[in-house]
């Protein structure tokens, strides 16, 4: 399944390398069926393992699926972006992929992290094909903090690696099986460390609180394809692997550098933070990139509390949310294309002028609030209900408190974005009395 895995990514190497002259421009469609029929094959292969279960076989399923989409997005969005150049797109665009599949599979703590880090090289070369100012400080910023954080994860990973060398077994040495096996040999106080230097380092990748000052700039300037896959794949890829590591290393329940407990303080800190902020984005897609945010945090707090129906919740929250939180990035980079403006405050009347298009984002964005029955609705409830099992009240207030405000925050953007402001509908104003407007009438009543 590996090598079925990595054949997408290296086909498009392929093509790429091969696209000279005139046929460069057959790129975005070849990539587009490429993909496809890759992740169709990869999908009938590992479909009995999905059908167990098995959590490899479906992060790889969702990895390929939003890179498929990802793909076709990329035909529309370079006719939109005719100054990039193709090549060096779907170069960096193939890499990512790579990563991401990597990272997904990837058994071992080292080989994960190395994964993690060339996701950042590959998406920040992504993000500076935008060729603007903004552009080139969000991909510095982004590669910078990022790199200080998984830095500060190598750390602890030595300290687990120096504890373990005696072995002898090398890489294995940090493979997830042989860390279980042998976690009762590291000291306790050096699993301690080690767990808040790799929670705090990788989650700094997630986008956690306060390891989240990237996040915003970078998926506001990346290309939106890429946006997909940054926000729907990578954040809650390297949210697993943390987890990975802390059920592999684990350090006692009462100890409160557990990796558990740093998962619902990071957690809670996201989903309060995220959901505040909400209220005062006018960029489209920092609005997503915040929202972002607080489905991390509703994530690490579904696997911090570590339950059987807690975890599996924050499973289907993540499947969920790499579906919707896709399509809603790949819808704003049209609409922003259409309007000519990323501000929400201009990005108005969609229901009448590109009903499509409304129909689409109103979806995604209800979906994205949590509104009953689409998805997230149904794995944020089991989540709040493990909560209230094993009676973590403060979790289960702040949570269900930030879930509150996410609904009214996006619904008021939603509301404002399909009609527009009272103000801006000339045709209410001339069918009230007096052409005096709705708001005006209101007022007066």
């Amino acid at each position: 399944m590996v090598i079925w895995d990595g054949l997408g990514p290296v086909g498009v190497m392929v093509f790429v390398l091969a696209a000279k002259g005139p046929n460069v421009h057959k790129l975005p469609r070849q990539v587009a069926w490429w993909a496809t029929m890759t992740c169709l094959a990869t999908a009938g292969l590992s479909f009995p393992a999905i059908w167990r279960g098995q959590d490899t076989a479906i992060l790889e399923g969702i990895v390929n699926l939003i890179a498929v989409s990802s793909a076709w997005d990329s035909v529309i969005w370079r006719r939109e972006h005719q100054a990039i150049s193709l090549r060096a797109y779907y170069w960096w665009w193939s890499l990512f992929w790579l990563s991401l599949n990597v990272i997904a599979w990837s058994p071992n703590l080292a080989v994960s992290w190395l994964a993690i880090e060339f996701s950042t090289l590959a998406s920040g070369a992504l993000i500076v094909l935008g060729n603007t100012p903004q552009a080139l400080e969000a991909a510095w910023k982004y590669i910078v903090i990022a790199s200080v954080g998984l830095a500060l994860g190598l750390m602890g990973i030595i300290f687990i690696y120096g504890s373990l060398r005696s072995q002898g077994l090398g890489w294995q040495t940090l493979s997830y099986v042989n860390l279980w096996r042998h976690h009762a040999h590291i000291a306790e106080i050096i699993r301690a460390v080690a767990t808040l230097l790799v929670v705090g380092g990788i989650g700094t990748k997630v986008g956690l609180v306060p390891f989240h000052t990237w996040l915003p700039d970078a998926h506001s300037e990346a290309p939106s394809p890429v946006s997909g896959l940054l926000s729907g794949v990578l954040l809650g890829l390297c949210l697993i692997t943390l987890v990975r590591f802390i059920q592999a290393v684990p350090v006692p329940s009462e100890s409160v550098l557990s990796g558990p407990h740093l998962l619902l303080g990071f957690g809670m800190a996201s989903v309060a933070m995220g959901a505040l902020a909400l209220f005062v984005q006018h960029d489209i897609k920092r609005l997503l990139a915040y929202s972002s945010i607080e489905q991390m945090g509703i994530m690490a707090i579904g696997f911090g509390l570590g339950t059987p129906l807690a975890e599996t919740a924050a499973l289907w929250q993540y499947a969920f949310h790499a579906v919707i939180k896709s399509t809603l990035f790949f819808t704003s980079g049209h609409l922003t294309e259409r309007y000519h403006s990323k501000n929400l405050g201009h990005i108005t009347d969609l229901a009448r002028q590109h009903p499509k298009m409304a129909g689409l984002w109103a979806v995604g964005i209800l979906a994205l609030a949590g509104l009953p029955p689409l998805g997230l609705a149904y794995s944020e409830w089991m989540i709040l209900w493990a909560l209230w099992q094993s009676h973590a009240l403060w979790a289960l207030v702040t949570m269900s408190t930030a879930l509150v405000l996410t609904f009214t925050a996006l619904l008021y953007h939603l509301l404002k974005g399909l009609w527009g402001g009272l103000e801006s509908w000339p045709q209410l104003k001339a069918n009230t009395p007096g052409g005096k407007t709705l708001a005006e009438t209101s007022a007066e009543m």
